[in-house]
């Protein structure tokens, strides 16, 4: 591989891709950096950030020809070149990239824990989007944990903002808190978190398909699994629905059975991105999309940058080896592996036991 190979998706058709390859930059601008993106994990989240990519901004990170849109995936990426002084060649850097073999970024407020890209496409984007944290100085790194870290850490951080704004909002009077998609990386880290932290407050049950029932269940986190089907059956008490898949139809069902029981809709993801239409005009109180980075900056201005990276940092430790038990990681490497797993990813047809990182790199370690 001589130039940039960039995985890229029809944004009007998720299905179909190509492979778009350009030349490396001959020279780099002043404070440009040119990353070789070593390895980075792909989930449904990503798939989310595809489906929302216009109404959100996704496809903006990441520019490509008109109809053409480059996933946001997280990962690690090694400094080859720096035009930066205050970055050198070698450093490792955690943070967003797209599914592509290099990366060039206008390093911007850079400090000992790390820096911004500041390229003018990306200025007005969702400011953590646009960190990259320095491995060296990441109160959260392991180098053993880089898998975990990949496929979990952007998820625990949505996860943690989560459990923070529920318990700062006491559950909104609920005394029961039920996560759809609950073999999605999101809701494991949330339902963990809930389990570990306020099991004394709210009891937590996820929903799933019953194919994912046992793995689900066997994980120690929930103090109910129900399926989708069974959701008439639930009893009708004071609940919050943290809604993960974005099918309608389930959410449509868990409004219409438990009515004004449930206190509080919040509508997170959409790992069932297929299904995302069919919601209606539903009893109970409309949902309500959570929006993790305005809440980042809500406990950034409370607690500081640093005192909200401390607080991620000691939840995730415990995280971390719980999530060990659960998901055996598997690799990919090359452009066949990748366009493999995509496509298993979007059909819906991954097992939630398996976590994927991958490399367009073929010889990536």
């Amino acid at each position: 591989m001589n130039g940039q190979l960039d995985f890229q998706v029809r944004r009007d058709d998720l299905h179909t891709t190509r492979w778009h390859e350009s030349a490396l930059p001959q020279a780099l601008a002043e404070q440009q950096v040119l990353l070789r993106v070593d390895a980075f994990a792909f989930t449904a989240n990503n798939v989310t950030y595809a489906v929302a990519g216009d109404s959100m901004h996704y496809w903006q990170f990441f520019p490509a020809e008109s109809g053409w849109g480059r996933i946001p995936v997280w990962g690690f990426g090694d400094v080859l070149e720096s035009a930066h002084p205050e970055i050198s060649a070698g450093e490792r850097l955690y943070g967003y990239f797209p599914m592509s073999s290099h990366l060039v970024i206008a390093a911007g407020r850079v400090s000992a824990r790390g820096l911004q890209d500041v390229s003018a496409h990306r200025a007005g984007l969702a400011a953590v989007y646009n960190q990259y944290a320095r491995t060296a100085a990441d109160p959260g790194y392991r180098a053993d944990a880089e898998a975990a870290q990949m496929l979990y850490r952007p998820l625990f951080t949505t996860s943690f903002l989560l459990d923070d704004f529920l318990a700062d909002n006491d559950f909104f009077g609920a005394e029961r808190v039920m996560l759809t998609s609950a073999s999605s990386k999101t809701s494991l880290g949330l339902a963990w978190l809930l389990h570990a932290r306020r099991a004394d407050r709210v009891r937590v049950v996820g929903l799933t398909s019953a194919t994912n029932r046992d793995f689900v269940t066997g994980l120690g986190c929930y103090d109910e699994v129900v399926t989708y089907e069974s959701i008439g059956d639930l009893p009708r008490r004071g609940s919050v629905i943290v809604d993960m898949a974005g099918n309608g139809a389930v959410l449509a069902a868990v409004h219409d059975h438990l009515g004004d029981a449930l206190r509080y809709s919040c509508l997170v993801g959409a790992t069932h991105w297929d299904a995302r239409a069919g919601a209606r005009d539903m009893a109970g109180p409309r949902p309500q999309l959570f929006f993790a980075p305005a809440h980042i900056e809500r406990r950034r201005a409370d607690w500081g940058p640093a005192g909200l990276e401390q607080r991620i940092a000691e939840a995730w430790d415990g995280f971390v080896a719980a999530a060990a038990r659960w998901i055996h990681v598997e690799h990919g490497r090359g452009p066949a592996d990748v366009e493999r797993i995509y496509r298993r990813v979007l059909d819906g047809a991954a097992s939630p036991a398996v976590g994927y990182v991958l490399s367009v790199h073929a010889d990536a370690g």
